[in-house]
């Protein structure tokens, strides 16, 4: 063989490697895909009673063009490309992108073949039509592959075709939804690549907001005064969100960006002006449309007062509790004040302590109820000696002299004194009862409030003080608070006060229920020794003590050891002849 054929052999077993290790480049790959639609939503799309789109409650689902292209480079001496197009969509919106457009079969004009992208090679379905139009069959879009080429370089778009004239192209409008794209590119050596990419064909266009201007306000009796969006909204429309599915909000200009929400993401659709604001205020009005996209337009009010509301302006409102035993404050007493005014809905404010107080502006010619409330240790004051004095009422031998004692005598809040309340208040001393059933710990009434004789509960007394700002007056309102069952106000510092007569007073444990031990108020008429045991349920002795006390008050500790768990346990206190017992609670 010739030196030139040998040459000739070479190169062309060069040239077929060379063509066998080629490979086509596809170089926009990794290039996202926009498709974000500012355009009307057109009527002869995808419009059909079997296309649903649960968003904006519509048959007719919006869409907008979509550019799906692919560009190849092809180097390789000689060789042809092959390039299929598969377009996976979603149109009902599960999330499941259920129909398959390929470009090898592509569906007939002016239709999907809907629900088959679980079919072998993406065959059969249900033919759904896409193309509206009012024009032959032969000239509804369809899709197809639109190839150019220049240089080595070629490029592939996925397209609607016209059948009727060829050359006629345009890009593809998709419906909303989240969709992918995947091309296969082979040459004639057998390589093969492929391309996937996802992408989401959603509403970009922001709601059009026209609003009015030079509306102007006067301050109601409120002292303020409060508008709505729609007070300033002339009209606002949207591409693909219905007139009625847009939601509106407002804000004073210039407090924040944004379409405006409370804390739990609602919309913020009215503005209050105060006596503060009189003049002209400027205001954002905002809409938004299903898709998240909001935008606004700015207005002005003039805030006026032609009518003096702004002239007077009411100052905080306070109220105290004391006790009935004496003129001590009740610290924990909350204080409920309720703001209710025809042009305010109704407010509720709290307070704690012995005195409550609003001190916020309220408008004039608002009523305040001031409701104060306590209900805790219901056991602090009350002993047997309560029920002696209770029974004795009863039975006409001592009568109360104060209609106080009416009040918490009255334990199961029947307004009756008798029998009844006597075994509730022993039930609360026996531990039976950790709180009273039918009544609170503390009752209150208006310092204020004349008793009806002889029967002070024969009549409802007031519980609540009502003011209205515009007449607010000069004192502080104070209500009395009375301890249930307290018949002797036998606080822990006033049991030491009474005048037993000839007999030891042993008073109760406190507190009761205890996690860290309890102590136990005695006064003693003359010295004497005294033994306190603690015993549990088996009536096993647990804790006993005995010690010389001298004539006057006294306290006796029952530490937290005689208590070691948690649970019931029986005390007994003897004092000369003199005997109590009862149950204490350890949590």
């Amino acid at each position: 063989m010739s030196k030139f054929l040998l040459l000739l052999v070479a190169f062309a077993s060069s040239f077929s490697r060379m063509a066998a290790q080629c490979e086509p480049q596809l170089l926009n790959c990794n290039a996202t895909i926009q498709a974000c639609d500012f355009s009307p939503n057109s009527p002869e799309l995808w419009n059909e009673t079997y296309w649903w789109d649960n968003v904006i409650q519509r048959h007719d689902l919006a869409e907008t063009e979509t550019d799906l292209m692919l560009l190849v480079q092809d180097t390789c001496p000689g060789d042809s490309l092959s390039v299929r197009c598969l377009l996976f969509l979603d149109l009902d919106f599960d999330g499941i992108q259920e129909t398959v457009v390929d470009s090898d079969n592509p569906p007939a004009a002016g239709t999907v073949n809907f629900n088959n992208a679980g079919n072998p090679n993406y065959a059969g379905g249900t033919p759904r039509v896409f193309d509206e139009r009012a024009v032959p069959v032969s000239q509804k879009w369809r899709f197809g592959l639109r190839p150019s080429v220049a240089g080595d370089i070629s490029s592939f778009s996925l397209q609607w075709v016209n059948e009727t004239v060829p050359t006629a192209f345009k890009l593809p409008e998709l419906a909303y939804g989240s969709h992918k794209v995947r091309w296969i590119v082979s040459n004639k050596t057998g390589f093969t690549k492929t391309c996937e990419k996802s992408f989401v064909v959603k509403d970009c266009k922001a709601p059009t907001v026209v609003c009015l201007n030079g509306l102007s306000v006067n301050v109601m009796p409120t002292m303020m005064v409060q508008l709505w969006s729609s007070d300033f909204l002339q009209y606002a429309e949207d591409n693909v969100t219905q007139t009625g599915q847009l939601k509106y909000g407002v804000r004073k200009s210039g407090t924040g960006t944004g379409f405006p929400v409370d804390a739990i993401g609602n919309p913020v659709n009215n503005v209050v002006f105060t006596c503060a604001e009189l003049g002209t205020q400027s205001v954002q009005i905002w809409a938004i449309d299903v898709a998240g996209n909001a935008d606004y337009c700015e207005t002005y009010v003039i805030v006026q007062d032609n009518n003096g509301n702004c002239n007077n302006t009411p100052g905080p409102i306070m109220a105290c509790a004391k006790g009935g035993c004496g003129n001590d404050f009740l610290d924990e007493t909350v204080f409920d004040f309720s703001v209710i005014d025809s042009f305010l809905p109704p407010l509720i404010f709290f307070d704690l302590g012995a005195c409550g107080s609003i001190n916020e502006i309220l408008p004039p010619n608002t009523n305040v109820i001031i409701t104060p409330s306590l209900d805790d240790n219901p056991l602090n004051g009350v002993s047997s000696f309560d029920i002696v004095k209770l029974q004795q009422f009863i039975d006409g031998v001592t009568p109360f002299s104060s209609p106080y004692q009416w009040i918490a005598a009255d334990a199961n809040h029947d307004n009756h004194v008798d029998s009844l309340d006597v075994l509730e208040c022993k039930k609360l001393i026996l531990g039976i009862y950790t709180e009273l059933p039918n009544n609170t710990s503390w009752r209150f009434v208006d310092k204020s409030y004349v008793f009806p004789s002889p029967n002070p509960l024969s009549a409802p007394f007031p519980e609540s003080i009502t003011l209205n700002t515009s007449n607010l007056p000069a004192v502080t309102p104070e209500f009395v608070g009375i301890k249930i069952c307290d018949v002797t106000c036998a606080g822990l510092v006033d049991f030491y006060d009474l005048e037993p007569g000839n007999e030891h007073l042993i008073g109760i444990p406190m507190p009761n229920s205890t996690h860290e031990g309890a102590m136990l108020p005695l006064q003693l008429v003359r010295a004497e020794t005294v033994m306190m045991e603690v015993l549990d349920f088996s009536g096993r002795l647990l804790f006993h003590t005995e010690t010389r006390l001298p004539e006057g008050p006294a306290l006796l500790e029952i530490p937290a050891s005689a208590l070691p768990e948690a649970g019931v346990y029986v005390w007994r206190v003897r004092a000369g002849a003199v005997v109590k017992a009862g149950k204490i609670i350890r949590y």
